[in-house]
């Protein structure tokens, strides 16, 4: 990203993939506009605990955008303005805000505001996060225990955050779900689902070495090779 500092109170601006974002410090506002207009499509209003770092927020943001943009686009793309039009990009940056949010907390630490925010968002009983130092090593030993409104629970651990979240992501989808079969609702079964979906891409954005730009084209040519290795295959016979 290309960055600009604007004013000497901390306002700045952002050139990212698709996307100028124009932070205004004395308003504590967010400004998002396609690079390729002058007008925002999209303002978000920061808090006290955005505004501290309001940087990483928007480099959180960013990616956040990318990932999404490869997900509608089928890996072709890392620009959201190029998958939708305005409007649908509009409409959707609040929910990669939201996501974007998760990733800020659980970055600087907020555990207990991810916690509490991500149950209120899916109806979750309890989400509980731990750190730990590791007794056979220097490592981080990371806890994590997600509880339903029915009492069903799942307890994961990982060395990272970002392990932690695509791992929870897993046990939501393998485990929780199953144990939940019996007392799900629809829409509590779509909640659970979406959870899931959200923690997948909370570990992408916390996860360093996961960078959108070297995912573009990553599946372009696998009908070809599936066609290539099935003739090789065939001649082997």
């Amino acid at each position: 990203m290309k960055y600009e500092e604007t004013c000497a109170q901390g306002s700045f601006k952002v050139w990212g993939a698709g996307f100028r974002y124009e932070y205004e410090a004395p308003n504590k506002l967010l400004n998002i506009a396609p690079l390729d207009e002058k007008r925002a499509i999209a303002h978000l209003k920061f808090d006290h605990h955005l505004s501290r770092n309001p940087l990483a927020f928007v480099e959180a943001l960013n990616k956040t955008n990318q990932i999404h943009a490869l997900m509608f686009s089928n890996n072709q793309t890392v620009n959201l303005a190029d998958t939708l039009d305005v409007k649908r990009v509009a409409s959707l940056i609040p929910t990669t805000a939201r996501v974007s949010r998760f990733a800020f907390d659980l970055t600087n630490k907020n555990y207990s505001r991810f916690s509490s925010a991500f149950c209120k968002d899916f109806d979750l009983k309890s989400l509980i996060l731990k750190k730990f130092r590791s007794d056979n090593s220097d490592t981080d030993l990371f806890l994590a225990r997600m509880q339903t409104q029915s009492n069903n629970c799942i307890n994961v651990r990982a060395c990272t955050l970002s392990g932690l979240m695509s791992i929870l992501s897993e046990s939501t989808l393998s485990d929780l779900i199953t144990m939940e079969f019996g007392h799900m609702s629809g829409r509590s079964a779509h909640k659970l689902l979406n959870a899931a979906s959200k923690l997948s891409t909370i570990a992408r954005i916390l996860d360093e070495n996961f960078i959108p730009e070297h995912k573009i084209g990553l599946y372009r040519d696998l009908p070809q090779k599936l066609d290539a290795l099935r003739v090789d295959h065939h001649k082997q016979r």
